[in-house]
Parts: structure tokens; C-alpha cells; sequence
């Protein structure tokens, strides 16, 4: 018999408690022998996997967003559980790049075929603070971004509400002075944004041609260099259109891959990861290569 938690956030306006019981009544259906838990802070959710993993259960499903979700990866990371998703956020970045439907039963669906992709995370120290991360970290607009859209905005908008602040804020964009250093290598450039990437849709509606790899043991560096509203756009489309690491054609963007990255910004800049602002630089970031155990989609 398969044996499971589904867990969940209380957030103000969103039927995260009620889904979560339709959920585990579902899997109840198929035979699973399934418990439910309801936490009101992110904390919990983690310490919640944790226990878990001790206790043996074969999968854990997160009902939530993009902030639930990795709580409860950085509770499984490095165990034999498997993190199941039904994705209710505003962005549901990691739904996006796993390909996971956003209806409850049909994400259950998912859940029940057990089909296992296993994937990396990323992991980031900003002070005295440490997160695990699925899909990016940004540095400077973007985290400026995230920042801005408040919840009001997304509950109201959804996915929308990131694009208007993007736009609102194209004024901002500017360089400043970075110290970045892969591996051990340091580089000295002015810079407006800095993502460290283990998916390639870093943001709603985003991603770039060359591929971002999920479980290669590697992050992905995307350095955007750029002052102005419209040099901004250029060069994000420059990001977007480049193929293959090193300098883009245009010499607006510089893109590599390492194992160790650590970004500081004169002046310090925002840093946010997976939608959730959780600092200022100096950021220091790793891989945690095949940390985690996900339940995806048959292709």
C-alpha cells in the first residue's frame, strides 16, 4: 500500500484546505493510505516533509505554490520520497517547467501514475539565511519585480500582475558594478541582472532558447547588461534569442555554467528566488545535483 501526505498553506482567499482534503479523498479512492496536514506558516511545511522522509511514506504532495512547493523539496531533498505538486500559486513556475496540469484531479491524476523524473536544486546563502531553490535565482530587476507585486496584485491579476510591474518598472533598470566569480573565476562587469538558473522559465511568459538543463549537475549563469528602458528590452531579448554560452552576438548578454556561483553588487541589490525576495547581495549559490525526486507527466 502506498503511503502519503498531502500538505498545504491557509492562504487568505485561496481554497488551499478544501483542496487538500479533495485531494487526499482522491488517492484514498485508489487504495493509498493517505493523512493531511494544514500549516499556516512556510516553516512548517519543510519540517513536515522531514518527518516524512523518518517515517518511511513513499510520497509527499505539496498543494500550493511555487513557495510550498520548495519548502517541501528542501524537506525531501536527498530521500527516497517523491514530491508530488498540485500547483495553485500565481506564477507555479516549477508546475510550468515540469509540465503539470493546474486542475486538482488532473495534477492527482499525475500523481497517482507515479511516473519519476529526478531533478537538482539549487542552493543559495544570502547572510545568515540558506534556501533551497527549483527553478532560479535573480538578481537585481527582476527580484525588483517579484518584490513590487504585492499579493493584492496577484490574487486580482494572477501572472498578469508581474508583467505590469516589469513594465512599470523599466525605468529602474540600470548597471552597476558586479564582482561574479564561477568555480573559483572571477569576473569584474557592469551588469542590470544576474540570473542563476535550474530551469529555463525563470519567469511567467519567459524562456530562453537555449536550454536550461534541470539535472545536469550544472547552474546556468545569464549576465544582462543593460541601462534604460529600451536597452533593457533589447537586451532581455538578446538573453532570450542567444544560443550557446560566452558573449551574445550583440554583447549585451554573457551566459555560462558552474557549480559554485557567488555574486556582489556595488551598490547591494535585491536577490529573490522562485518569486520570494529574500535578500540583498552578496549571494552565494550551489547545485545539489539529483537532490530531488518528482513526480511528473508520461510523455
Amino acid at each position: 500500500m502506498i503511503r502519503a501526505l498531502v500538505i498545504g498553506r491557509r492562504r487568505k482567499g485561496r481554497h488551499v484546505g478544501r483542496n487538500v482534503r479533495l485531494v487526499q479523498s482522491l488517492l484514498r479512492a485508489e487504495g493509498w493510505r493517505v493523512d493531511s496536514k494544514m500549516v499556516t506558516k512556510k516553516p512548517p511545511l519543510q519540517r513536515a516533509a522531514e518527518r516524512a522522509v523518518a517515517k518511511g511514506l513513499d510520497v509527499v504532495i505539496a498543494v500550493g505554490g511555487d513557495g510550498a512547493v520548495v519548502r517541501v523539496a528542501s524537506g525531501l531533498a536527498q530521500s527516497k520520497v517523491e514530491l508530488g505538486i498540485v500547483p495553485m500559486g500565481t506564477g507555479n513556475l516549477v508546475a510550468g517547467n515540469l509540465d503539470l496540469p493546474h486542475g486538482v484531479h488532473d495534477a492527482t491524476r499525475v500523481i497517482i501514475g507515479r511516473h519519476v523524473r529526478r531533478i537538482d536544486l539549487g542552493h543559495v546563502k544570502v547572510g545568515d539565511a540558506e534556501y533551497d531553490f527549483a527553478v532560479a535565482c535573480g538578481i537585481g530587476f527582476d527580484a525588483a519585480v517579484m518584490d513590487a507585486t504585492g499579493r493584492g496584485q496577484k490574487m486580482r491579476w494572477g501572472k498578469l500582475a508581474y508583467l505590469a510591474n516589469a513594465l512599470g518598472q523599466t525605468g529602474t533598470i540600470r548597471n552597476v558594478a558586479h564582482r561574479i566569480t564561477l568555480d573559483g573565476v572571477v569576473t569584474e562587469t557592469e551588469a542590470a541582472q544576474v540570473f542563476i538558473a535550474n530551469f529555463g522559465k525563470m519567469l511567467p511568459f519567459i524562456s530562453p532558447r537555449q536550454p536550461i538543463e534541470p539535472d545536469d549537475g550544472l547552474l546556468d549563469v545569464i549576465v544582462v547588461r543593460a541601462s534604460g528602458p529600451l536597452p533593457g528590452l533589447l537586451a532581455s531579448w538578446e538573453a532570450i534569442r542567444q544560443e550557446g554560452l560566452g558573449e551574445s552576438d550583440g554583447g549585451h548578454v554573457f551566459r555560462a555554467q558552474a557549480r559554485e556561483v557567488r555574486v556582489e553588487t556595488d551598490p547591494d541589490r535585491l536577490v529573490e528566488t522562485d518569486g520570494n525576495a529574500i535578500g540583498k547581495t552578496p549571494v552565494q549559490a550551489t547545485i545539489r545535483p539529483l537532490a530531488l525526486r518528482v513526480i511528473v507527466p508520461r510523455k
